[in-house]
């Protein structure tokens, strides 16, 4: 009786160590991919940081900035022309390479922005004021031809 309960024992004992350490596997295999899953979505957002922005309209360039943030689709952030002042985004939305936001500002008109990324830029048209025109972002900020 004995020897068949040492078996019996040994038998449970190993198959419990089998099942924990399948468990750990199950566990370290769904962390590996969480932690993977996180790292392509980092480097996927081309999104957010500095943007050096240049606003064409009527034949006229404003200069300025988008400091953007991408949560999920969401975008927030702030932006700044000599024009306008300062502004915030509000509405923010990117899926699928496309862009949407309104830039509202205290002492101009909200600005209705779309766009897109295409090779490291951003790229769009926007319409304030009645007017219509085209916008380009950068991360570097642009060099001065004079």
């Amino acid at each position: 009786m004995r020897l068949r309960d040492l078996v019996s024992l040994t038998i449970v004992g190993v198959m419990a160590a089998a099942l924990s350490a399948k468990a750990t596997a199950n566990v370290d295999d769904r962390n590996a991919a969480m932690s993977s899953e996180t790292a392509i979505k980092a480097s996927a957002d081309n999104i957010s940081g500095d943007w050096y922005v240049s606003f064409e309209v009527e034949g006229m360039t404003v200069p300025g900035t988008f400091n953007l943030k991408l949560d999920g689709d969401s975008v927030t952030g702030k932006a700044y022309t000599d024009h306008t002042g300062p502004g915030t985004l509000s509405r923010g939305h990117y899926e699928d390479g496309k862009l949407s936001f309104t830039l509202d500002f205290s002492a101009h008109e909200s600005i209705l922005v779309t766009g897109s990324l295409k090779d490291g830029k951003l790229i769009g048209e926007f319409a304030t004021e009645g007017r219509r025109g085209k916008w380009e972002a950068t991360k570097n900020k642009p060099t001065s031809d004079k």
